[in-house]
């Protein structure tokens, strides 16, 4: 149950101090070690006594408890991340999503927008194609949280220090949901492959499946846009996310079919992992990350999977 804060203002010194410990015990975790009173006088102005007020009011909140330490700082012994955030007065998360599309994805923006909920956390939510985008946006600060793969974080030049939420093989691309696309009656091998060399993940993919050892071309097209190329006649094949269509693919003379080669296997669980990453100019979303209700995703994903229209025949 979230506990709420006290209504009873508090002065500006008191509150500083409040939102200040929020920060830092959300930012180091249950058993991370707080800053010294020594460092809060020193990089905030906060004094010993204005610190013991805000722990006492953290602690009458139901938001932290701590151990001392002694001159090594303060230990977080609990931490109720909803009340933290309400009591320290935190800025909503700035949140941006990929688009909508994929029946697993959607599932995936759902499951984390009640989690972000059931915590009592405000948040604005944003969408924008394009993982790599998504994740240098949060690097630079211009978001809080970002969802993307796991192909786009290795594909990365990404800080070591990153803070990130893996959730496990095929939460952003489930099973069989890559398909290889091709015209319907089609005999030949194809021999110019549409790949998108923009997208870290369409291109592992394409790769995976169709190695450059093979004998074909590749063709540059844009992965919303490999459907019509391949309908169009501009490429034999190419790799698709599968995702709801106004009109079936079938209709526009289309066929799916499964990644075929180890390799386009392989590629696909490099991947297809969902990933949650926040960036360097909110440290107190570190200890979300993992406080976050998750537990519904996979569940949930391969319901959504198994209503849809646009599965893979077995």
């Amino acid at each position: 149950m979230v506990r709420l804060p006290s209504t009873r203002p508090l002065g500006a010194a008191l509150s500083v101090a409040v939102t200040a410990l929020a920060r830092d015990a959300l930012a180091v975790g249950v058993n991370g070690t707080l800053p010294t009173n020594q460092d809060y006088l020193e990089t905030q102005g906060i004094g010993a006594g204005t610190l013991q007020r805000a722990l006492d009011e953290m602690r009458a909140g139901g938001a932290l408890r701590t151990v001392s330490r002694g001159h090594l700082g303060r230990m977080v012994a609990e931490l109720d991340v909803a009340s933290a955030w309400r009591l320290g007065g935190l800025p909503p998360i700035r949140l941006v999503l990929p688009p909508a599309g994929p029946v697993e994805v959607t599932a995936l923006q759902e499951v984390l927008a009640e989690a972000l909920s059931g915590l009592a956390i405000p948040h604005t939510a944003r969408h924008l194609r394009g993982g790599s985008a998504r994740l240098e946006m949060t690097l630079t600060g211009l978001v809080d949280l970002s969802v993307f793969s796991t192909g786009v974080l290795r594909a990365a030049d990404t800080p070591a220090d990153l803070k990130h939420r893996a959730l496990g093989v095929g939460t952003y691309y489930g099973p069989d949901r890559i398909a290889v696309v091709r015209r319907v009656g089609d005999r030949l091998p194809p021999r110019r492959i549409a790949v998108d060399d923009d997208s870290p993940d369409h291109r592992a993919l394409t790769l995976g499946e169709f190695p450059p050892q093979g004998d074909w071309e590749y063709l540059q097209v844009p992965f919303p846009r490999v459907p019509a190329a391949i309908a169009t006649g501009q490429a034999d094949a190419g790799i698709w996310h599968i995702c709801p269509s106004p009109v079936p693919l079938e209709r526009a003379g289309l066929d799916l079919g499964r990644l075929a080669s180890q390799s386009g296997q392989a590629a696909w669980r490099s991947t297809s992992e969902a990933v949650l990453a926040v960036g360097p100019t909110r440290p107190e979303l570190a200890g979300l990350l993992e406080a976050l209700d998750m537990s519904d995703l996979i569940g949930r994903q391969a319901g959504a999977i198994a209503a849809d229209s646009g599965l893979l025949p077995t």
